[in-house]
């Protein structure tokens, strides 16, 4: 299982994002081919808004454009959405607590509370804080176009 940060949904939402051919190719690759048709995904109601609030603030795409998009995501079949429940911010309190050093932030510590209570251990992410974090494996779908060979040698 993967947890899909925010701003890789949002790249892949956004056709004008540099950084869109990339996220696209990675995420949905061709032909049912990309990590949305292959993998398990984790997410949760936090990085939802996220993504809600970076396509209609930042990017400034149309509301219309916006939801249908987030509603096919969380509608995904391989998709689990985490509720942001009273455990989950406990548990985000004291990770953001013990990440403190790597500037994470209240939203990463809740993404990495998340990711601990399904005990998912892979993250795709652009954050360049969650980037320089060791403690579990990383994938930056930004820089690199995605290839089968590569993700599936990560798996093994």
């Amino acid at each position: 299982m993967i947890f899909v940060d925010a701003m890789i949904w949002v790249y892949n939402c956004d056709a004008e994002a540099p950084e869109y051919r990339n996220v696209n190719s990675w995420l949905e690759g061709k032909d049912g081919k990309g990590v949305i048709d292959s993998e398990e995904m984790l997410t949760n109601t936090v990085v939802v808004m996220e993504v809600i609030h970076n396509l209609r603030r930042r990017a400034q795409l149309p509301p219309e454009l916006v939801y249908d998009y987030v509603l096919k995501m969380i509608v995904l079949k391989n998709l689990a959405a985490e509720p942001l429940d009273r455990n989950l911010l406990h548990a985000g309190i004291h990770m953001f607590e013990r990440c403190y050093e790597y500037g994470i932030g209240g939203r990463d510590a809740a993404i990495l509370a998340t990711m601990l209570r399904r005990d998912v251990n892979t993250i795709a992410t652009h954050d360049k804080n969650v980037l320089r974090m060791s403690h579990f494996h990383r994938i930056d779908p930004t820089h690199h176009a995605y290839q089968q060979s590569q993700f599936e040698a990560q798996k093994q």
